[in-house]
């Protein structure tokens, strides 16, 4: 399947902003405030435990001038490759269980003894 064009490691767009706000040397509670949010929703957005919508992305944009859509297009992208990671790795379980599947029917039939 190869890496389909993807880096490494996914980008979620909570990290582009997280460091933008760093530089800016503005805290997350401020953040928060001044975009009418609660600290935990713009928390887990900035740690990449909560998913950017559109509706956030366009707070983020009036908020810091990043532009949204630049932010849905890492989230986007983020969403592939994340479930691209989890395709492959539930297709390497299944073809392991169907691996072991076989080895004990091959066990078990008379042939096998």
């Amino acid at each position: 399947m190869g890496n389909l064009g993807y880096g490494a490691y996914p980008t979620h767009p909570g990290e582009v902003l997280k460091d933008e706000i760093e530089e800016r040397g503005i805290t997350q509670r401020q953040l928060a405030e001044s975009m009418g949010l609660t600290y935990s929703v713009v928390n887990e957005i900035l740690n990449a435990k909560r998913p950017l919508t559109a509706k956030t992305a366009l707070m983020f944009e009036a908020a810091l001038d990043v532009p949204a859509d630049s932010l849905m297009y890492l989230q986007m992208k983020y969403n592939m490759q994340t479930l691209i990671r989890l395709l492959i790795t539930s297709r390497r379980i299944s073809c392991w269980f169907s691996f072991l599947i076989l080895v004990k029917i091959w066990r078990l039939s008379p042939s096998a003894k």
